[in-house]
């Protein structure tokens, strides 16, 4: 009989940048990009290691990934700040004082770590089990009505010396996937450094922080806040990570490679010659792969979207990078969110019929034009708009979440996680991130419940056998 899984927590403790680190008080205002971000649940990320070398003991390595975190923070010192959240008319605001810190867990877990880091369906339950929770938000000390968010915690978990995961939840107000990619590449580049006793670390380029970059002349930040106020959701702060845990739902990955997604570009080309439909106006593998598993995920449940009507709208959404659509130069190493939310519609009759695929790359495809050409066209409607989603698809497989070290080895497995599920009307919530193994591969995150996983399995499979023999 399998032993019951259990995570045990070994220390709770508080990491800040180092205490001869020279860093004034710091305040950014939230942009437009920020604001919107304050309405939805925290970025939520697993990685898992293998087990460091024979000579690096656990206690060492715990060590070593505190001091490098704290080393991390000196750069980044606005990640072991709070979001200052006043009631209006005053705006909401990072706010870094000399002491602040992150939240650090050590825990140690029974449970089988090749289990927990595979690609087939996993308990939803274990893995969130790995995930620290923010620390709640609390009342200014000078006033009781100002609520003071922290936006970062880390839970380091050790597997009986086979392995260890980290896992980083954060504010999603205060930094978007490329911002946290950073953050985290620069920790590992400094426990490796550690590791190998090197004297000197040098990080490039060091994080932007000036919020005047950002550009609004038409004042999207006064409409969202006007939305983020009404909404006044940050007034009953949730443990949102907790909302859509249960003992029947899974997470799965799967796994579509270059020739996969080519396959379906292919069968997506060729079908619109012989239906005699223009092609995607924009094709590219994202747009390939999103529409796959669009397609895949509604015939898993059918049923529940066939009893809406041929005629309903589904929808599915997606962030779109503006570092590079904005029309005007953002350093890369910007600190904060930079990036825009893309919708798009199809009806269900489209999706479901035999060539769902088609409709939906064209759809997709035609939104991604759309953003290229104007990314912020219609943004005042991105809030709204949101809570119209059957599904969201989170991270981008640009974003080379594997290309990290901390001195041990290359990371075994990334897990984006997302409590999302449930706002408004989303159903679903993929992520997408670029394959560990597979040159221009992509590795697909799918939460469902264990009967619709199943069917999802089945359709995922015999879709690319189908268009194989195709």
């Amino acid at each position: 009989m399998a032993m019951p899984f259990h995570v045990n927590i070994l220390e709770k403790c508080h990491v800040s940048p180092p205490p001869d680190s020279i860093i004034p008080p710091i305040s950014l205002p939230l942009t437009f990009f920020d604001i919107p971000w304050l309405l939805h649940p925290s970025n939520q990320t697993l990685f898992f290691f293998p087990k460091p070398p024979a000579k690096s003991s656990t206690t060492t390595v715990i060590s070593l990934l505190k001091q490098a975190l704290s080393l991390t923070l000196h750069h980044f010192h606005p990640l072991a700040g709070n979001l200052s959240a006043p009631p209006p008319p005053a705006e909401p605001h990072i706010v870094y004082n000399k002491g602040d810190s992150v939240s650090l867990t050590i825990a140690e877990s029974n449970a089988n770590i090749s289990h927990l880091s595979g690609n087939h369906p996993r308990s939803i339950t274990m893995l969130y089990s790995l995930l620290p929770k923010l620390p709640f938000p609390s009342k200014s000390r000078d006033t009781h009505v100002v609520l003071v968010l922290p936006l970062l915690a880390i839970q380091i978990t050790v597997f009986r010396d086979l392995g260890f995961s980290v896992g980083v939840t954060a504010q999603h107000a205060a930094a978007d996937e490329r911002t946290l990619d950073q953050f985290i590449k620069c920790w590992a580049s400094v426990c490796k450094s550690l590791l190998k006793k090197d004297s000197f670390f040098a990080f490039k380029p060091q994080p932007f922080f000036d919020r005047t970059i950002i550009l609004d002349p038409n004042s999207h930040k006064t409409t969202f806040l006007k939305q983020w106020w009404h909404r006044r959701l940050m007034n009953s702060p949730k443990d949102s990570h907790q909302e859509i845990i249960g003992h029947n739902i899974v997470q799965a990955t799967f796994i579509l490679s270059s020739s996969d997604i080519n396959m379906i570009k292919h069968h997506i080309l060729a079908k619109c010659k012989t239906i005699k439909e223009d092609p995607p106006v924009h094709l590219s593998p994202y747009v390939s792969a999103c529409s796959f598993i669009w397609v895949c995920l509604l015939k898993s449940e059918e049923e529940t979207y066939d009893s809406k009507g041929t005629t309903t709208p589904l929808y599915i959404g997606f962030n779109a990078g503006g570092i590079t659509r904005l029309g005007y130069e953002i350093p890369s190493s910007y600190f904060g969110n930079c990036i825009a939310f893309g919708r798009c519609k199809a009806l269900g009759s489209q999706l479901l019929g035999e060539d769902g695929v088609v409709f939906a790359a064209k759809s997709i495809g035609k939104e991604i034009k759309r953003l290229d050409k104007d990314v912020l066209e219609g943004a005042e409607r991105w809030i709204c708009e949101w809570d119209e989603l059957n599904i969201r698809v989170l991270g981008s497989p640009k974003v080379d979440s594997y290309a990290m070290d901390f001195g041990w080895g290359k990371v075994d497995k990334v897990e984006k996680l997302s409590s999302d599920d449930h706002h408004g009307r989303v159903n679903h919530v993929i992520s997408l991130t670029g394959s560990r193994d597979l040159k221009d591969g992509m590795e697909i995150g799918v939460v469902l419940s264990r009967a619709t996983m199943n069917a999802f399995t089945r359709l995922f499979s015999g879709g690319l056998l189908e268009l194989a023999i195709s």
